[in-house]
């Protein structure tokens, strides 16, 4: 019997923590400072359903949106990469975020590791 009831317990608080995860969706918003030293809008609006998050990244100076691929939320850790054009060149970048209540801190790497990480941002909840 005290085994039982032990394993519903563990049980119990796996389920919690699996839904402890913020649900994600909106529009987050914030700035990237480059190493130029230039500050760029960095704004995403994302879709989650359990942890699949799917969505796009605000296009910068005109370029076109980018969109958000393998996109996955685990407990409070955002990973997914996207691909801009840069200096008409097609570059991959990850982004790596941890989500708190009302705001995303984000690591952006570049993935053919040719530039240093772009130091965390964080966005904020549009309207938060």
């Amino acid at each position: 019997m005290r085994k039982q009831l032990l394993l519903g317990i563990a049980v119990a608080l796996l389920c919690s923590a699996q839904t402890w995860a913020a649900d994600i969706t909106g529009k987050w918003t914030g700035e990237v400072k480059l190493p130029t030293g230039q500050a760029v809008p960095f704004i995403v609006e994302l879709s989650q359903q359990g942890q699949v998050v799917t969505g796009k990244l605000a296009g910068i100076n005109g370029a076109p949106d980018v969109q958000i691929m393998d996109g996955k939320l685990d407990v409070d850790l955002l990973t997914f990469w996207g691909v801009r054009r840069i200096a008409n060149a097609d570059v991959r970048f990850n982004y790596i975020g941890k989500v708190s209540a009302d705001a995303i801190d984000f690591q952006i790497l570049r993935a053919d590791g040719s530039a240093a990480p772009l130091a965390s941002h964080t966005l904020r909840a549009a309207g938060g």
